[in-house]
């Protein structure tokens, strides 16, 4: 853990209740009555929930709807106070909690400017020397000089968050509000807190985009019911989450359970290996090589081959509903089976799956994803809205994918699904995230750019012809 100079919020042992009344009156009664009677029920919102978040360092809180995501953020930022435990902040907090909040909607935007920049405790001057920046990023043109009620949603959340992002806020939190935006505006924002992490800002980001959580977060939080499942790695926390995120209480119980063993099981296991003097094999939380960029061609005095030792430590197998995906098999184009592959290498993947019972217009799909849980490639089959019409029940069949020779070095994961096309959409029948693990070996000197290569052919360059 970081030095206590580092630490930008320490969240100790906060619960939050609530007192819950069937009727008004008996609010009144309760207040006067003497006897220790209730006549409230209570609604824990939040329980014993713990963590540390240090600085220049951005944690991710996913959970559904109800699991106490907003009551976390109003005890940070001290709108609501905790029934028990204590919350320990360092610095100035900039907040963009709901859409609006803070805003008089009979003031001009300039004028609400100032006001919430007041209320988080710059002086005139300061807001003055920040003014135009505030403006500049809001974008939101002659109605800054309009009252907020005539705003639109997007404009009304561009404005907030530039105010609360150039304030040099200590520990920003987003909740949500970010999803108001326009694509533009939302990737704008981004690349601006990326910034403000690099300044040593902390970061609390709560979204339900799983996809946002990994690219943005360093570590990430799982709520169900006011209670802490789950934290950790973004790419581990999000799977999780989205594996339960429809499913009863009894899952998640079972399901947290399983990942808690298996982590314990893996950690006695590389103790054991550290006894014997054995070196661990790769496993999902080792780091992507770091290295270079392949060629288009791959180099053909590094060979394929296959080592079974590697075994992604982060497999999640959803429960099959009709349908299982029984094997995945990476191979070269001539067939050999790998796990290692030259960078420019390309490869294919081929799924075995099996059908318990008759299946009628389904789909299957692969994915590759980084080490960091970044989702890099994939594919449907069938393309488009077309659907395997008919499987029959006891029926095993392969699909084969063929993955262009476009990944950099580093430790990738593949996982696929089935699933069935309805009248409301997709229903999974069976999914598998991180599957198998395929790593890249690097090929030549030239330092890796972005998630993939997708250079068609060497640059060409052409000397000017003026003053020929």
């Amino acid at each position: 853990m970081s030095s206590e100079g580092n630490l930008a919020l320490r969240v100790e042992n906060i619960s939050k209740n609530y007192r819950i009344y069937a009727h008004p009156r008996d609010r009144l009664l309760q207040a006067l009555s003497r006897s220790n009677k209730t006549r409230y029920q209570e609604f824990w919102a939040l329980r014993s929930l713990s963590f540390e978040l240090q600085r220049g360092r951005t944690l991710g809180i996913v959970g559904r709807n109800g699991s106490g995501k907003s009551t976390l953020l109003q005890l940070i930022c001290g709108t609501l106070t905790p029934t028990t435990g204590s919350v320990e902040t360092h610095g100035r907090i900039g907040a963009l909690l709901e859409l609006g909040s803070g805003f008089n909607l009979e003031f001009s935007g300039r004028e609400n400017v100032y006001l919430n920049a007041t209320v988080l405790g710059l002086r005139k001057a300061e807001v003055d020397h920040e003014i135009d920046n505030i403006l500049a990023f809001a974008d939101i043109g002659e109605f800054i000089d309009q009252p907020v009620k005539t705003y639109s949603s997007g404009m009304v959340v561009r404005l907030a968050f530039s105010v609360q992002a150039h304030i040099n806020p200590d520990l920003l939190i987003v909740d949500e509000a970010l999803a108001v935006g326009d694509e533009l505006f939302q990737k704008k924002c981004y690349a601006y807190i990326e910034k403000l992490k690099e300044n040593g800002t902390s970061i609390i980001l709560v979204t339900h985009s799983c996809p946002q959580i990994i690219q943005h977060c360093d570590e990430a939080l799982l709520l169900h019911k006011g209670l802490a499942r789950l934290m950790g790695k973004p790419s581990t926390v999000t799977v999780i989450y989205q594996r339960l995120i429809n499913a009863p209480d009894s899952e998640w119980d079972q399901a947290i359970e399983e990942h808690h063993r298996l982590k314990a099981d893996q950690q006695q296991a590389a103790l054991e290996d550290e006894d014997q003097g054995a070196t661990r094999p790769p496993t999902e939380t080792s780091e992507a090589q770091p290295t270079a960029a392949p060629a288009t061609e791959p180099a053909h005095d590094i060979k394929a081959w296959l080592d079974t030792r590697l075994k992604p430590s982060s497999t999640v197998v959803y429960p099959d509903l009709g349908a299982r995906i029984e094997e995945l098999r990476i191979q070269l184009l001539n067939g050999k089976e790998v796990n290692h592959i030259p960078c420019g290498e390309s490869f294919s993947l081929s799924f075995d799956y099996f059908a318990s019972e008759e299946l009628k217009d389904i789909s299957t799909s692969y994915h590759i994803a980084s080490n960091s849980g970044l989702r890099i490639s994939g594919q449907n089959y069938p393309a488009g809205d077309a659907t395997i019409s008919h499987v029959s029940a006891g029926t095993l069949w392969t699909v084969t994918f063929y993955v262009q020779g476009a990944l950099w070095p580093g430790l990738y994961f593949i996982g696929g699904g089935v699933w069935l096309m309805g009248p409301k959409g997709q229903h999974y029948l069976h999914r598998v995230i991180d599957f198998k693990a395929l790593r890249v070996l690097p090929a030549t000197s030239v330092i890796a750019t972005g998630a993939c290569n997708l250079a068609l052919k060497p640059p060409e360059f052409r000397p000017s012809l003026s003053g020929a």
